[in-house]
């Protein structure tokens, strides 16, 4: 029979003596058809892209659709409500790098092995729903991964494409960088195509990002079937990359990025300075080759080694 209903997966970490729980929405359709399975709320302060996978879930109607959705509504609902960027307040391991868990490990490894179990191994694509945090500002492209199973590797970037952001990126799903340990990456071995969503930042809840996650998980029912039509593009044919490139610093101090998001840099082209406290020039990061501007840290302070930016080269 034809359901919507919200359960509460309670995950125990003895180590540290804590509980925590994991909302997840349920919708069985009116009519039999595939399984997508959304997971939101990864990390903590993503909100748009979070809020994009909330209204989702709050208009599907079981009565239009075939099949079944989960959408873990929060996945680290205590990273959530002790705002953290990244990590679990509790044991400090960032989740969306433990995948796919593990059922004797601290919580964060707990919370993954929960979701592995209880809603990603039940389902036929996987979509993970991410963006920049509070220190980051991100516009809007999808990471998926490659397994080499051709059959497999075609159907997720099939899938993926059909989310209709503007560009997807394809990395391997054992790469030490944005693949092993990954939710998208993991689920891909286990042989489901799965996308992870990169959608807006800096604890802002900006429509044109909340929108683009919205239409991107009604496209992934479109695409398996799930409801009718066919999957609509947010700006125009995505476009697959041909790889990405992740600026890192050399120098610590103040951070000063002077691209912007969605932007078009060149060559060779300056996009970011790190200066000493006395205003010194310490370091300027001048882009390796032309692109699409993807990502970029906002924070005041950076790392030597750092996270800077990124740059997707078409």
């Amino acid at each position: 029979m034809a359901n919507k209903r919200v359960v509460r997966f309670t995950v125990s970490d003895p180590q540290h003596k804590v509980d925590a729980v994991i909302p997840v929405g349920i919708v069985e359709g009116a009519r039999r058809g595939p399984t997508l399975a959304v997971i939101a709320g990864v990390h903590a302060t993503e909100y748009a892209v979070h809020e994009g996978a909330q209204r989702f879930w709050r208009s599907l109607n079981p009565a239009e659709i075939a099949g079944t959705v989960y959408v873990v509504l929060t996945a680290d609902v205590t990273a959530f409500y002790a705002h953290t960027q990244y990590t679990n307040p509790v044991d400090g391991k960032n989740l969306n790098r433990v995948w796919p868990g593990n059922p004797d490990g601290t919580l964060t490894e707990r919370i993954a092995h929960t979701i592995t179990h209880e809603v990603v191994r039940k389902a036929d694509a996987v979509v993970d729903c991410h963006g920049g945090e509070f220190d980051e500002a991100i516009d809007l492209f999808i990471i998926t991964h490659s397994t080499g199973d051709a059959a497999l590797d075609k159907r997720t970037l099939d899938f993926c494409m059909d989310l209709g952001f503007p560009f997807v990126e394809v990395t391997p799903a054992g790469g030490a960088v944005l693949g092993a340990g990954t939710g998208a990456a993991e689920a891909i071995k286990s042989g489901r195509p799965a996308a992870t969503l990169e959608a807006g930042g800096r604890g802002l809840m900006e429509e044109r990002h909340i929108a683009a996650t919205y239409e991107a998980l009604h496209n992934a029912l479109k695409h398996l079937g799930m409801t009718p039509g066919r999957p609509t593009p947010f700006l125009g044919t995505p476009i697959k990359l041909d790889h990405g490139i992740l600026l890192r610093t050399t120098a610590a101090g103040i951070y000063e990025p002077v691209v912007t998001i969605g932007n078009w840099i060149r060559t060779g082209e300056l996009f970011a300075r790190v200066l000493d406290f006395d205003g010194t020039i310490l370091e300027e990061l001048h882009a390796p080759e032309g692109g699409v501007i993807l990502d970029v840290i906002t924070a005041r302070g950076i790392k030597a080694g750092g996270f800077a930016g990124k740059i997707g080269v078409i």
